[in-house]
């Protein structure tokens, strides 16, 4: 799934190791939210509750070790619990039971694969679990449409050589998202292009450069004049 970078979502969801102080996590949540651009950042119990963990098994060591019975070892080995698993991965004891014997799984045995729970997005890195939920709400995609707006319109500034200071009237239309977003994130959209007004109605004003392009699929007319 292709999501834009300038595009706002809901919320991240993390698991941190055990030694990881929380409230000097949470004190760094300001600034996650802000690099990875979500709303808020919530902490998980584990990495387990944002994964689930498989075991496969490794028919080349278990044949080693098991010879005529590595079918029925590899199926103990299929059956592990997601928990079961993360103690392996953690380096516990772990045994299965084949043929009413107890092994104890030995590293080489078997490789962990992890399924992301839900529709949660999942990156590991050891023991650091890092989740973004990718639904994108109404709401949220009328933001990135108003921040894509302002990335264009900072490129039209430069290529109609306006100086950094310069004061702007912008007219943006196009598709009825677009509008939409336009209208209201005007004061947004109006602080960051140093606009004194965001116009969205009615035709396209006398301008020193008119654009459309897409945005996400959408079609946006951005206009721009200098003012002064």
């Amino acid at each position: 799934m292709a999501i834009r970078v300038r595009q706002p979502l809901a919320r991240m969801l993390a698991a941190v190791p055990a030694d990881v102080d929380r409230a000097t996590f949470e004190a760094l949540t300001p600034l996650l939210m802000g690099e990875v651009n979500v709303k808020r950042v919530e902490l998980v119990t584990s990495g387990t509750d944002l994964v689930s963990l498989e075991a496969r098994p490794s028919f080349r060591a278990l044949g080693k070790r098991f010879a005529k019975t590595t079918p029925l070892a590899a199926e103990a080995i299929k059956a592990l619990p997601s928990d079961q698993v993360a103690r392996f991965e953690s380096g516990e004891r772990v045994t299965i039971a084949v043929q009413g014997e107890k092994h104890v799984l030995q590293p080489d045995d078997l490789v962990v694969h992890r399924h992301s729970r839900g529709d949660v997005v999942v990156e590991t890195d050891g023991e650091v679990f890092a989740g973004i939920d990718p639904a994108i709400t109404d709401d949220l995609r009328q933001e990135g449409l108003a921040r894509e707006v302002v990335s264009r319109v900072q490129r039209l500034r430069r290529d109609a050589g306006y100086r950094v200071s310069d004061r702007i009237e912008l007219w943006v239309g196009g598709d009825e998202p677009v509008r939409k977003a336009a209208e209201r994130h005007a004061e947004y959209i109006a602080g960051e292009t140093l606009a004194l007004a965001v116009a969205v109605a009615g035709p396209v004003p006398a301008a020193d450069l008119v654009q459309e392009l897409d945005l996400d699929g959408f079609t946006a007319r951005i206009a721009v004049r200098r003012v002064g």
